[in-house]
């Protein structure tokens, strides 16, 4: 498993062009090092999770599913709104978990990392994500925590990270996660 490529299945929770955690994510897609690859999820078209549609989830979901039970790990970017995780985080936890007996997130390794424009980063969201995925059997990455605050000076104004600081901890977080993963995958 050491030398072993890995896959990780990687989601921005916003939907929104231009979204800063989106740029977080294109960034570390940028830094993987070799040997690593960074599956984006689209989830654009992801319904709010509905228990009646569960035993016929629409396409997305499928995907999306089949995406992280066959990763490596699963590495997950959100911001925080009004304290907590957004709706598109909250939704893909939801439709990762279920059913419960075929979850295809027991017993994978994560990493999250987020950013906000305010001065705390994502310390709540993240908070939140912790508390309602280990609960899945998902195994989180403790260290480096990844919690951008006033992410709005971090890029400029195409998208392109301007923080030599900032991308330093995206490697950090990288090749811990991949430690991780490989500790956790035996």
């Amino acid at each position: 498993m050491a030398d072993k490529p890995l896959t990780f299945a990687a989601f921005a929770g916003s939907l929104r062009t231009g979204s800063y955690n989106g740029m977080l994510l294109a960034e570390l897609v940028r830094r993987a090092p070799r040997g690593i690859r960074l599956e984006v999820l689209d989830l654009q078209e992801m319904p709010l999770f509905n228990m009646d549609m569960e035993k016929n989830p629409p396409a997305a979901v499928t995907r999306m599913r089949e995406a992280i039970r066959k990763a490596d790990g699963l590495i997950i970017v959100s911001p925080e709104h009004n304290g907590i995780i957004p709706a598109v985080t909250k939704t893909v936890i939801e439709w990762a978990s279920r059913p419960p007996e075929d979850s295809v997130l027991e017993g994978k390794p994560a990493g999250i990392l987020g950013a906000s424009t305010g001065g705390f980063g994502t310390v709540k969201a993240q908070l939140n994500i912790r508390q309602i995925a280990t609960a899945e059997g998902v195994y989180f990455l403790q260290d480096p925590e990844v919690r951008v605050a006033r992410v709005q000076t971090k890029f400029n104004d195409k998208g392109e990270l301007i923080d030599d600081e900032l991308g330093a901890q995206l490697v950090e977080f990288l090749e811990a996660l991949v430690r991780w993963t490989r500790l956790i995958k035996g």
